[in-house]
């Protein structure tokens, strides 16, 4: 975690986080503004700081790169390359991977940006207009950044103050009680941050709301904790609820507009974070370049298309609706989510690039995902926002809620829902009506989850929570993507279907004690070896 680092620096760091984010004052970045006092002294100053923290949130090594690719790929929807991501998609991660050490001290420092804001505004700025949503902006990110550990590692260090030579090394807390502190911070968000539009981009209370949901959803499934499943159930309700009756967010009435290069911060969204291109380094939001194929109208970077999307996405999009692997697809997402088929390279030689369904085998038997594309932008960091909380998510959690809660009828109202917007033909072309409540409808929620929002971020978490007695979404997907690799695929007729050790993995071996082992990340080696509170006794089972 190097908290030396953090401590020394912790507040230069809220100036020079991520410039492509946060426009730097050259008054304040002279060493003499280091001063907390100084620092916090103006509003204007407090802003920066605030900016400071989402731009942590935002970065290469967070939100903006390193978790995306890293969660993403560790999934059977995806395959990646490259040190962000081949382990994680051959499901073998190590413990000293520099992207994982790299990802995990950048949380960190999220974490430590927000704590330093928290105290710096209670004791220097208690009054000023700004200071309520402000704090309010530092705990919800914090609580976002602390949910994102204790799903993807389970227990960690748990640090509510900044840290100082009496804090330095922190032992692992337990999961209830990152749950509670994450739980205290939103629950202080809902009441710090506005209900109406502030500042564009920046979350409202019942964006507190909803991830509460999340929380309250995510321990209903967990095991040792103080309440009942059913309890958390009831909460997670009773706060997405909250979102729903708000009436502050919607559906958006076209599908494809969420991703229209320059429509931004709609309806829609619940939380998004803001990027702005800028610098010849990277800083920031590179997820259009790691989705995108090279060199291509969708990515014009000389390099990109470090995570590709496996088969199961979109040769199942057209079963799971009853629809024929030969027919037009009635469903208005396939488009705007998936490049299929081909795509043109806009660089001598100007290949034309074959992919599935065309391609069967090698490197380019997958799709790439189309929502971020960037038609025009060269720079290596990306123009477009990134959506991490949308309302179609909220509606489909809500579903699954109503599920878990007995009311199956309003749980099917709830995919309706979504599913009308993108064609009202798909709830009665899947037969939801016919499903029953409990396990299947379950199951079906998490399909819906993976077709709505694919490419968004929510695969890693949604196969690890959903699951139906032991058996985990997790591993339910895993054995069908090796049924389409090994003979069931309907678009291969001629059976030339193959394994690729990178961008097609057999993983037929992720059964058993592998299959468990990675339902967390390993804790990193830099923490194991530069915390004195933690020893390999305390690394997650298999590592």
């Amino acid at each position: 975690m190097k908290y030396k680092f953090i401590i020394f620096l912790a507040c230069f760091q809220f100036l020079i986080s991520c410039d492509s984010i946060l426009e730097v004052n050259d008054d304040l970045a002279d060493l003499g503004a280091l001063n907390n006092e100084l620092l916090f002294s103006t509003e204007e100053n407090v802003e920066k700081v605030v900016n400071g923290v989402y731009a942590k949130y935002g970065s290469e090594f967070y939100q903006g790169g390193n978790f995306y690719q890293m969660t993403s790929a560790n999934t059977p929807y995806f395959s990646s390359t490259g040190a962000k991501g081949l382990e994680f998609g051959q499901f073998d991660i190590s413990p000293s991977s520099k992207n994982l050490n790299d990802t995990w001290e950048e949380i960190y420092s999220c974490i430590d940006n927000a704590n330093n804001l928290i105290e710096n505004l209670n004791k220097f700025a208690p009054n000023f207009p700004n200071t309520t949503r402000s704090l309010g902006q530092a705990h919800f990110l914090r609580a976002l950044a602390y949910f994102d550990l204790v799903r993807v590692w389970n227990e960690v260090p748990l640090r509510t103050e900044t840290a100082n030579q009496e804090t330095l090394f922190l032992p692992k807390s337990s999961k209830e009680k990152i749950y509670n502190q994450i739980i205290s911070d939103l629950t202080a968000a809902t009441s710090e941050l506005p209900s109406e539009v502030y500042i564009i981009g920046r979350p409202l209370s019942f964006a507190a709301n909803g991830y509460l949901a999340k929380v309250y959803m995510k321990m209903a499934t967990e095991s040792g904790l103080s309440k009942s499943s059913q309890e958390y159930w009831d909460l997670a309700f009773d706060n997405a609820k909250i979102v729903y009756d708000s009436k502050k967010y919607n559906l958006l009435p076209n599908y494809g507009n969420l991703f229209i290069e320059g429509n931004e911060n709609t309806a829609e969204s619940i939380f998004e974070i803001q990027y702005i291109s800028t610098g010849t380094s990277t800083k920031s939001g590179q997820h259009s370049t790691i989705v995108g194929p090279q060199e291509s109208i969708y990515n014009q970077r000389s390099s990109g298309g470090q995570l590709r999307v496996n088969r199961l996405a979109l040769h199942d999009h057209y079963l799971d609706y009853n629809i024929g692997v030969k027919d037009n697809h009635p469903d208005s997402r396939i488009e705007p989510t998936y490049i299929q088929d081909s795509y043109d390279e806009i660089l001598a030689p100007f290949n034309s690039r074959k992919i599935y369904p065309k391609q069967f085998s090698g490197g380019f038997a997958v799709n790439f995902i189309k929502k971020f594309a960037e038609a025009n932008n060269t720079n290596i960091n990306s123009d477009r926002n990134r959506i991490i909380f949308r309302y179609a998510d909220l509606l489909l959690m809500l579903a699954e809620i109503e599920n878990e809660r007995n009311n199956f009828p309003e749980s099917k109202g709830y995919i309706k829902e979504v599913l009308d917007r993108a064609n009202t033909t798909l709830y009665a072309q899947a037969n939801i009506d016919a499903i029953a409540g409990g396990d299947d409808l379950r199951t079906r929620i998490g399909i819906e989850r993976a077709y709505e929002l694919l490419g968004e971020g929510q695969e890693w978490f949604d196969l690890r929570r959903i699951k139906n007695g032991t058996v985990t979404f997790l591993e339910n997907r895993i054995l069908r993507r090796q049924d389409l690799m090994t003979g069931s695929d309907l678009f291969d007729k001629k059976n030339k279907t193959k394994f690729h050790n990178v961008w097609n993995p057999d993983l037929s071996f992720v059964t058993g004690v592998k299959l468990t082992k990675n339902y967390y990340f390993p804790i990193p080696t830099n923490e194991i070896i530069g915390n004195n509170k933690i020893t390999n006794a305390d690394q997650n089972p298999g590592y």
